[in-house]
């Protein structure tokens, strides 16, 4: 059985982030060396791991043998890499992977999203690069799937389900309260608008 995992922000060999996250680790080499082991411990050589974005730094060839897995990229903020890195990965996508798990749609991305293909019909919007800094609300199918927010570990197909299970997410909007959004910000843009022409005009 083929399991799938996701997880974002690795951000091997790149010193910076232990101060920039407060990552628990005493050097880049001990965090690279605990994030390869923590990914190892769970995701096996038939699995497959989508990694959203901010991979390595440098070194990336290196990083790519290291871990366990069927590896698909969703390219991110850092991922600068030459293309005999990138043929390393089983795909390589441009910030954005659209695909259906066991009947569920997912929209993979690098950053949040605040609105995504099919989420009013309740597709999972999974992300990274905010390193738990935006917060997760109830009624949203968003999900932080990075290594900060998941004890530096990727995450499976089946915990993700079961913490969408949990949300309240009522689906579909109403045409009232879709109209009534749309006249509040037609009111307040016009309103903004009339504040800066009279600014502005000679």
């Amino acid at each position: 059985m083929v399991n799938i995992f996701f997880t974002a922000d690795y951000h091997f060999a790149h010193a910076n982030i232990l101060k920039f996250t407060q990552r628990p680790f005493a050097n880049i080499t001990e965090m690279n060396e605990k994030l390869i082991a923590n990914t190892n411990e769970i995701v096996k050589q038939g699995d497959h791991l989508y990694i959203l974005g901010d991979f390595a730094w440098k070194e990336h060839k290196h990083f790519i043998h290291a871990l366990n897995g069927k590896k698909y990229l969703i390219k991110g903020s850092h991922d600068s890499m030459n293309g005999d890195a990138l043929r390393l990965f089983s795909e390589v996508h441009e910030g954005m992977l659209v695909r259906t798990f066991d009947k569920q749609p997912f929209v993979l991305t690098h950053c949040a999203m605040l609105v995504w293909e099919r989420s009013h019909y309740g597709a999972i919007n999974l992300h990274g690069h905010s390193h738990g800094r935006i917060r997760e609300m109830d009624d949203r199918r968003r999900m932080d799937v990075g290594m900060d927010v998941n004890d530096y570990r990727p995450v499976s197909l089946e915990f993700i389900r079961h913490i969408m299970d949990k949300r309240t997410y009522g689906g579909k909007a109403s045409g009232d309260e879709l109209q009534a959004n749309v006249d509040l910000l037609r009111e307040r843009n016009c309103k903004l608008a009339e504040e800066f022409n009279a600014r502005t005009s000679p």
